[in-house]
């Protein structure tokens, strides 16, 4: 990021411990400190891991708040060239058939999450799906029992294996705002998004959804060159 903001003649420093002052622009990573910064007057862009394929290859990069809660910008794509040159073949067909809703389950104390204990939530949504006759399996996230022992969830199993077959045979997943609803609407099923806060959340066209948040994350390489400056920029 500071090669790719001094292509830019943008005057920079990396600090460990950071101070901030009121109307500064501050760079970081995750919005634990970023909430801090932004919080004292500061304008901040914060860094993430990136939402399609390999997460850890792209970054994203969201002005003043975590995922879809920060401010992106809008670039015009609608042939979506670069989501077709990065992650083609991502965007699977509808398939909305399936054996279950599966809930899934997120990682204690995550930022994302905002203090918000999910377990009740889980057993609401195991409840609510239930009710209208449906099957319904829980899939914890496989870091989540580092934080604190995984409960189980009343009337919905917990299900193993792969992440990519639970979300196949699934009818419908339901996320409070994992990015799984992004992994789940990529390739083809119907999905039930509870936050604001999730990349997969409001849209109605979901090719137009996958071409803008192919825009949201970028390489080291694009970062470093100060490409990724510049979309952050509008």
């Amino acid at each position: 990021m500071r090669a790719g903001l001094r292509a830019h003649d943008r005057d920079c420093v990396i600090q460990q411990r950071y101070v901030p002052q009121a109307g500064q622009t501050v760079v970081c990573w995750g919005w634990r400190s970023g909430q801090i910064y932004r919080a004292a007057g500061c304008n901040v862009l914060v860094m993430e891991r990136g939402y399609i394929g390999d997460r850890f290859a792209f970054t994203s990069m969201a002005w003043n708040g975590l995922n879809n809660r920060g401010t992106f910008p809008t670039v015009p794509d609608a042939a979506g060239a670069r989501f077709k040159a990065n992650h083609s073949g991502s965007l699977k067909p509808w398939n909305p058939l399936g054996d279950y809703v599966l809930i899934a389950g997120q990682v204690p104390g995550d930022m994302s999450l905002q203090g918000r204990d999910l377990h009740p939530w889980y057993e609401e949504q195991a409840a609510r799906w239930r009710a209208r006759g449906k099957t319904v399996m829980f899939r914890p996230h496989p870091l989540a029992a580092k934080r604190a022992p995984v409960l189980p969830v009343a009337g919905a199993p917990v299900l193993a294996g792969e992440m990519t077959d639970a979300i196949a045979h699934a009818e419908l997943v339901v996320t409070y705002n994992s990015n799984l609803g992004v992994d789940a609407l990529l390739a083809g099923k119907l999905i039930h998004v509870e936050d604001c806060g999730s990349m997969a959340w409001g849209w109605i066209d979901r090719t137009e959804w996958a071409h803008a948040l192919a825009w949201r994350q970028f390489t080291l390489d694009e970062i470093r060159s100060g490409f990724a400056w510049s979309v952050a920029n509008g």
